[in-house]
């Protein structure tokens, strides 16, 4: 598996809970205090997100980290098919 495919599954998966949770990218930021700029890269899968960027995130959103990785190897799975 490649870098890339890699970035696109953590940025669908995170752009899924996202509107799961029926947040937009400005809301998310604010309550993540990621940059919304930063989550839009993310969610494009051009940039990585750091441990600490992952851990603000899902506290933003109300999910363990560990949800999250299920969310992100489905969409490795997803993508690979």
């Amino acid at each position: 598996m490649d870098k890339r495919t890699e970035l696109l599954a953590f940025g669908k998966a995170l752009k899924r809970i996202r509107k799961d949770n029926k947040y937009t990218q400005d809301e998310l930021s604010l309550y993540s205090r990621v940059d919304r700029s930063f989550i839009s890269e993310l969610e494009n899968g051009e940039k990585s997100a750091t441990f600490l960027t992952i851990v603000a995130l899902t506290k933003a959103l109300h999910i363990p980290v560990s949800e999250f990785m299920l969310e992100y190897e489905r969409e490795i799975r997803e993508l690979e098919n």
